[in-house]
């Protein structure tokens, strides 16, 4: 049976990393091995593992902070399986995800696969579930993960808590320790590039937790349209001139609505327009943004599609 190495950076989050843990331990798919990355100095974290009685637990706490990204690399370094799955410290497993999975990938015959499966997402209100959809084929992984194809948010969405991938394939494409957000996309978009393939699991395996009031990378940077904008354009190549131009249009344009700044309005629709092909609705959620109040889109989206709008993981 295919060792999996589970790899789960944390930092200051003793109690969610024990409700993460346990997701892991009790995974139908026995073979498996836990690596929780401490990032940086840590005691209460420490002190909550050091009190689980499991013998496939191997922590590995860091001197000091390097950042997530760092952390998983870290992790998979350390890892022996030939299988990596990621967990945020924050998020759970249920129980089949390890199996189902596989066994989709197994199914596949994809030569180098980055499995992934959509999301359930907790926030204080309760679950819920974004409409999910598998990459069409053919289908540009850059475009799976900016382009609507609806007023629905998620469709696309390759949460870091879903994916498994080869530990080859992660040691030669390791996570850009320098990125603060987008860590995932980036990951995919390299990691595609150099070869790999998305393969969708259609069963909701995965709780993504809603970042609410707590800290997180997204809430850090909520309004920090100039950091997007720089992170899309270093990564043009990576993507077709149909997913840059709705990265631009709607993804950096939310961020610089957001923060309210109207000065973003002319140089992202050049930018879209110079260095990407937008498309319809590209154009009108871009115009939206700018011209409609936000909570009459809300509500307009909440008519049209039948779901409220939530944030997107990072």
């Amino acid at each position: 049976m295919n060792l999996v190495s589970v790899v789960i950076p944390t930092r200051g989050r003793p109690d969610l990393l024990a409700r993460a843990v346990d997701s892991v331990r009790t995974q139908t798919h026995p073979s498996l091995e836990i690596i929780v990355v401490v990032d940086g100095p840590d005691p209460a974290t420490e002190g909550v593992l050091g009190a689980i009685d499991e013998p496939r637990l191997h922590p590995i706490a860091q001197p000091a902070s390097v950042g997530a990204a760092e952390a998983r690399n870290v992790g998979v370094r350390a890892a022996i399986g030939e299988w990596v799955a990621f967990l945020d410290d924050d998020d759970e497993w249920l129980p089949t995800k390890l199996e189902r999975q596989l066994a989709t990938i197994a199914a596949s015959g994809v030569a180098e696969p980055i499995g992934f499966c959509p999301i359930v997402i907790r926030t204080e209100r309760g679950r819920r579930a974004w409409r999910s959809r598998p990459p069409a084929p053919g289908e540009h992984p850059s475009e799976y993960l900016f382009v609507r194809r609806s007023l629905r948010v998620g469709e696309g969405t390759v949460g870091t808590s879903t994916i498994v991938a080869r530990r080859s394939l992660l040691v030669e494409v390791p996570f850009d320790a320098a990125q603060r957000r987008y860590q995932d996309a980036d990951w995919i978009l390299r990691a595609t590039a150099a070869g790999a393939a998305l393969v969708y699991c259609p069963e909701r395996l995965s709780i993504w937790t809603a970042p609410g009031a707590r800290p997180s990378i997204t809430a850090d940077h909520a309004t920090d349209w100039r950091h997007a904008l720089d992170w899309i354009r270093a990564r043009r190549g990576l993507v077709s001139p149909r997913a840059y131009a709705a990265f631009v249009l709607v993804r950096v344009a939310g961020l610089a609505a957001t923060a309210g700044d109207r000065t973003a309005i002319r140089e992202l629709w050049d930018d879209a327009r110079r260095h990407g092909r937008p498309g319809t609705l590209d154009v009108a959620l871009f115009a939206g943004r700018w011209m409609i109040p936000s909570g009459l889109r809300r509500w307009m989206r909440r008519r049209l599609v039948g779901v409220s709008h939530g944030a997107r993981p990072t």
